[in-house]
């Protein structure tokens, strides 16, 4: 056991069973579910995590009840007898890798819009979450009687399938939290009112998965510390309704988070992205810690193994949540345990697994393609013949292919044009925001030098020069290029400046008064007004309805925040109409009429990019197997041009 992570890689007790380490891989829905059952592509992930080496695994909220799912088909049915049999594939594959695995069981009550005919919303009081925006039915007694019963069965079915136990999700507004907090329990009888009568739900959950589970198996509860709402419920609440619900000594561990899915800004807070601080619930787990007898699980941006081994040391958690981190590298324990941290492939927050869970897709990485697509990708091989492959651009895409490459037994080199490596991504990680992005660039630099990949920096690679090259293989990841837009009706003449994204985040002007045009929808032109915002007066004009309307929810509110605080404006449903000597004419698109921006220096003019693939021709008249990735085949996202370099490299 390497000693800088001694307590991180240190077996813990919880209830009856020892897991191996304390590092978690908390509840969430990697959307690769089949019907409402594991099925072969959720186990094949969860393998690889146990694989990998974590402590402890847990599947997202699986409904105990068909009116408390997580939305969609996504998610799994805890009510359905059929999960037993699933449940045993699931363990046998967890288990044969060394893990433990448990089912979180939870009722999504008001806070999940998944409704049906003849199937309300199920809540303590008809308050609407403003996340659904559907007001609930206020249930019944009968209602309470049925759902807590149907904790017993799901947790039955959990011990027939031979898995580890279950995590009660008490958690986010979900049934437990919402009877708890006053914030969504307005109730008068025997379940609500008091603290002992809002508590009166869970005690009575806790006890019926106990009474199914049997004393050997792992029974916890997920809770917040802070609901972070007003007249919600706030930490020494929370620490009074911890030591309450360890007293019957039913429950095996406490899993501490914070927010509420009833307030929007509270769902967004349990998934922050970059630049949110890491650790970000440790104080209210080391509080709630110091005042009850069983261990204590964290989690909320934990992604450095220094960090979270800190976290140990100091006695603020006994285990420790590292989910993001074990999607974006399954193999995090392992690397740990080999003395080699450096190799692991770092979570840098950029939430595109969040993105794509909130628009009820399979999760996937930033950083790693196969995460949810371990069964269609498959495991890295060794290349049969190895080959001299050469790399053109050195962006995302490029990166990958040649770092893949080169870990299959390929000789690689790779030439990019700039003085660094990075591509459009580079130019994204100088936004104050996103800055956090260089930790990627930092891995694979690292990465291509452990892997002795000769990369030729400050090359543009000419026709010509391609022609001569000695290789068996080449990759084009030339990128992509700003596009060139119509002009401004006004613009030929006019004093104020047009410029891109790229070209003001890379060099920011300060003094200016200048606007940002967001036509692409995405992140372009944010990160180009979180450039700007600081040192200069930004006014962002979308023809949309809302500024950044194409950006997840998780990374649109911070983002919001820093702009709007810092002073930008916002004007959506506009659009640039003209130029008129120092001032711009906008348009409402919904009623015609016009607006004046006065006294404007420069116009970030943002419609997308274009594809620059002006070597595709040359590269196959060399005659050699050529593999075009990333945004010269067209302009996307950058886990798909890292993605795409990986499947070049397994390709050769």
């Amino acid at each position: 056991m390497p000693g800088q992570f001694s307590h991180l890689l240190s077996p813990i007790q919880v209830g009856p069973i020892e897991l191996r380490n304390r590092v978690l891989m908390t509840a969430h829905v990697p959307g690769v579910e089949e019907g409402g059952m594991t099925g072969p592509d959720f186990i094949a992930y969860h393998r690889a995590r146990a694989a990998g080496g974590a402590g402890l695994q847990l599947s997202g909220s699986a409904a105990v009840h068909a009116t408390g799912g997580v939305g969609g088909k996504r998610g799994l049915h805890a009510f359905d007898e059929r999960s037993i049999s699933h449940y045993r594939q699931l363990a046998n594959a967890v288990h044969g890798e060394g893990g433990r695995f448990l089912i979180q069981l939870g009722h999504a009550g008001a806070t999940v819009n998944d409704t049906d005919a003849g199937r309300p919303l199920l809540a303590p009081s008809p308050i609407m979450s403003r996340i659904g925006r559907e007001t609930p039915k206020a249930m019944t007694e009968e209602d309470i009687e049925e759902i807590i019963a149907a904790h017993a069965i799901a947790a039955g079915y959990v011990r027939e399938g031979g898995l580890d136990g279950v995590e009660l999700l008490g958690a986010f507004g979900y049934l437990i939290g919402a009877f708890l907090s006053p914030f969504s329990n307005k109730r008068t009888d025997r379940f609500g009112g008091s603290l002992e009568n809002r508590l009166r739900f869970g005690r009575r959950v806790i006890s019926a998965a106990r009474a199914a589970l049997g004393p050997d198996r792992i029974l916890g509860l997920r809770m917040p510390g802070d609901e972070k709402v007003d007249q919600g419920l706030g930490l020494e609440d929370f620490k009074e309704i911890a030591q309450a619900l360890c007293q019957s000594g039913e429950l095996d561990y406490l899993n501490v988070i914070a927010g509420t899915n009833y307030d929007r800004q509270g769902r967004m807070l349990h998934w922050a992205p970059t630049p949110a601080p890491h650790g970000m619930f440790v104080p209210l787990a080391s509080e709630i810690k110091a005042v009850v007898p069983v261990p204590v699980f964290v989690a909320g941006r934990v992604t450095d193994p220094v960090m979270a081994e800190q976290i140990l040391r100091d006695g603020k958690a006994d285990m420790v949540g590292m989910t993001r981190a074990q999607i974006s590298d399954p193999d995090l324990v392992q690397k740990l345990r080999e003395d080699r941290p450096e190799d692991i492939r770092p979570c840098v927050g950029a939430n595109l697994c969040i993105a794509r869970a909130m628009e009820g897709k399979p999760i996937r990485c930033f950083h790693n393609p196969v995460a949810a697509r371990e069964r269609e990708i498959g495991a890295e091989t060794r290349a049969e013949q190895p080959k001299h492959v050469v790399v053109i651009g050195g962006g995302p895409a490029g990166m990958e292919a040649a770092r893949l490459g080169a870990e299959r037994g390929h000789r690689v080199t790779l030439f990019e044009a700039a003085d660094q490596l990075g591509g459009q991504l580079r130019t994204w990680a100088a936004a104050p925001m996103t800055q956090e992005f260089t930790r990627t660039l930092d891995w694979y630099e690292g990465q291509l030098s452990r892997l002795q990949v000769a990369v030729r920096l400050g090359q543009a690679v000419s026709d010509e020069m391609l022609a001569g090259l000695e290789a068996d293989a080449i990759v084009l990841a030339t990128g992509g290029r700003v596009m060139e837009t119509p002009a401004i009706d006004g613009q030929e003449g006019s004093a104020i400046g047009i410029s891109d994204p790229w070209s003001v985040t890379a060099n920011p002007p300060e003094g200016l008064n200048i606007v940002v045009l967001d036509e692409g929808g995405g992140r372009a032109a944010l990160s180009a007004a979180d450039a700007l915002v600081t040192n200069n007066r930004v006014t962002i004009v979308t023809a949309e309805y809302a500024v950044g309307e194409l950006v997840t929810p998780t990374v649109r509110s911070p983002l919001y925040k820093r702009l709007l605080s810092a002073g930008a404006t916002f004007r959506p449903s506009e659009l640039i109409s003209r130029i008129e000597g120092f001032a711009i004419i906008t348009r409402n698109v919904h009623s015609g009429e016009e607006s004046l921006l006065e006294d404007v220096d420069m116009v970030v003019n943002w419609q997308g990019a274009e594809a620059s693939a002006d070597l595709l021709a040359a590269a196959r008249a060399t005659g050699r197997p050529v593999h075009q990735i990333g945004d010269c085949v067209a302009p996307r996202q950058v886990h798909i041009a890292i993605a795409e370099g990986a499947l070049a490299a397994r390709a050769i």
